[in-house]
C-alpha cells in the first residue's frame, strides 16, 4: 500500500499571487510548526526564497501578525499544549515527580521569585558589623586625610 505525497511546493499561478499564500500552505506550514520543525525547513519546504518568506512573515501595517507569522505561532502553540498535556497526564497517572517538576519550572514557573529572570544581574550588598568608638574614629581620621 502506497502512501500518497501531499505536494508542498507552490505552483507557478500561487507563486504568482504573493504576497499572500494559499490556506494549503497554511495549513503545512501550521502542521510543520506544530511538529517543531525549523523556520528553514518550512520555508525550503514550501519552495519559498528566503526574501519571500520574510516578505510573507511581516506584519501587517496594523500591526497584527502575517498570516504565515500567524500560522506559525499557531502551529508552535498547538505543539507546546501537547507536551504540556502529555507531561500532566504522566504526572497525574503515573506520579511522576520530574514531570511534575518540568511543568512547575517551565510552565507555571513556580518559585521563580519575582522576575523569574535568571539572566538578571546578581546584586550583593553586604553591610560590616558595627564598629567600636576607637576604630570608627581610625576610620573617620584616615578619610580626612
Amino acid at each position: 500500500m502506497q502512501t500518497q505525497r501531499r505536494r508542498t511546493e507552490l505552483t507557478k499561478a500561487e507563486r504568482a499571487a504573493l504576497p499572500v499564500l494559499p490556506t494549503t500552505a497554511l495549513d503545512i506550514a501550521r502542521e510543520l510548526a506544530t511538529e517543531g520543525v525549523r523556520e528553514h525547513t518550512i520555508r525550503r519546504a514550501l519552495g519559498l526564497s528566503p526574501n519571500e518568506w520574510k516578505q510573507l512573515k511581516e506584519d501587517t501595517e496594523e500591526g497584527e501578525l502575517s498570516p504565515l507569522a500567524l500560522a506559525l505561532e499557531e502551529g508552535r502553540a498547538d505543539g507546546a499544549s501537547e507536551i504540556v498535556a502529555f507531561m500532566k497526564d504522566k504526572m497525574k497517572s503515573e506520579g511522576d515527580f520530574r514531570a511534575a517538576d518540568w511543568l512547575a519550572d517551565r510552565i507555571y514557573k513556580i518559585n521563580k521569585g519575582d522576575g523569574g529572570n535568571d539572566d538578571a544581574p546578581r546584586v550583593l550588598i553586604q553591610i560590616n558589623a558595627a564598629l567600636s568608638p576607637d576604630e570608627y574614629a581610625k576610620v573617620i581620621h584616615d578619610e580626612r586625610d
